[in-house]
């Protein structure tokens, strides 16, 4: 089952914030990637991902369509599906692409001659959301309620229930491929690419006040590389076959990130936030905002999420403070942020 260098493997989303990373510490590893895009004939986009992963061999998939999934998968060994529509407002249908995506790809991965496992990213969110109030701690045995407000939860959960079905049905999966998911929590960190996603956007809205309230909510984080080379070692390991995993290495608030954007980046003339969402005030929001209702019964919540594959990978960037200050930095020298004001710069 171990993978050996030179094995060709498929990443999904290859331009993905995530993905990429996948793909750049497979590469380091001694792997051959393919990784799929939306058109081939976005000649800047691959251009820049080709000076990003030397190497690189590109095919067009788009998650909304049947065509090109077999191509992909030809001759790949191990399948690393990661693309998804993401939480961002730009994303339209975001769980026929999710559920359509996921069933193409197990489809076609299930029907290769040459494909040994896949490893599906889903979410955090397919896990812990859409419970009572009184359940606070979770694990992977727990799902979402795939019938629950918020369409990129109901999109995550749904696609991963799809992919699981899919595995064990001994008719579409005659050859006993393998199946693992991993469910990352929220994803902070630095940006191989030049184009922020999700989790890059909400420390950038904290940053630049356009998020005039935080919620009070306990959250989990995750550095993008930990979660990427986290992948890398779940497909590595014959014991994670058949298994969910929550990646996940720093628990803090919401508040916690507003504050060391605070307190780390304030001279640079950002005005963070320090006001906490009245609790009635999100609960009149939530008969108004899917978005709200999702996470409202998380709301003033312990919530503990407990693996039970502590063993899995050894996470490396694990500090809170790291991750937002690696995030911001990125952000800051890509320019999708900018200082505000005027900064003095004092030599002794």
């Amino acid at each position: 089952m171990n993978m050996q260098k030179g094995d060709l493997c498929l990443v999904t989303g290859i331009s993905g914030y995530l993905a990429s990373w996948i793909g750049h510490y497979l590469i380091e590893e001694g792997y051959r990637v393919r990784g799929t895009v939306r058109s081939l004939n976005n000649r800047e986009q691959l251009e820049k991902m080709s000076e990003l992963l030397p190497g690189i061999e590109f095919v067009e998939a788009d998650l909304r369509k049947e065509n090109g999934w077999d191509q992909a998968v030809d001759g790949v060994k191990w399948v690393f599906h990661v693309a998804s529509p993401q939480a961002v407002k730009t994303e339209t249908d975001r769980i026929g692409g999710a559920t359509k995506g996921t069933e193409f790809l197990m489809n076609a991965a299930l029907g290769s001659d040459t494909v040994k496992k896949v490893v599906i990213t889903s979410s955090e969110a397919a896990v812990a959301y859409g419970h009572p109030s009184s359940k606070t701690t979770f694990n992977e045995d727990d799902w979402t309620d795939a019938n629950g407000p918020g369409d990129y939860f109901r999109s995550k959960t749904r696609a991963e229930r799809i992919a699981w079905d899919i595995a064990r049905d001994q008719t579409r999966n005659p050859k006993q491929v393998a199946l693992s998911t991993i469910n990352p929590s929220m994803i902070l960190g630095p940006s191989l690419v030049p184009w922020a996603r999700f989790s890059s956007e909400t420390v950038k809205n904290i940053a630049e006040g356009k998020m005039p309230m935080i919620p009070d909510m306990t959250v989990y984080y995750v550095d993008v590389r930990d979660c990427a080379r986290m992948h890398i070692a779940i497909m590595n390991d014959p014991k994670t076959n058949g298994h969910r995993h929550l990646s996940m290495a720093a628990r803090g608030k919401y508040f916690d990130l507003a504050e060391l954007i605070r307190d780390n980046y304030s001279q640079l003339g950002y005005k963070v936030t320090s006001r906490v969402a009245p609790h009635f005030l999100l609960w009149i929001m939530k008969f108004f905002s899917a978005d709200v209702a999702s996470i409202y019964s998380k709301l003033r919540v312990n919530t503990v999420m407990k693996t039970k594959y502590p063993n899995v990978y050894k996470y490396k960037h694990t500090h809170l403070l790291q991750m937002v200050r690696d995030t911001m930095d990125n952000l800051i020298a890509s320019g999708i942020i900018e200082p505000r004001g005027h900064i003095s710069i004092h030599i002794e």
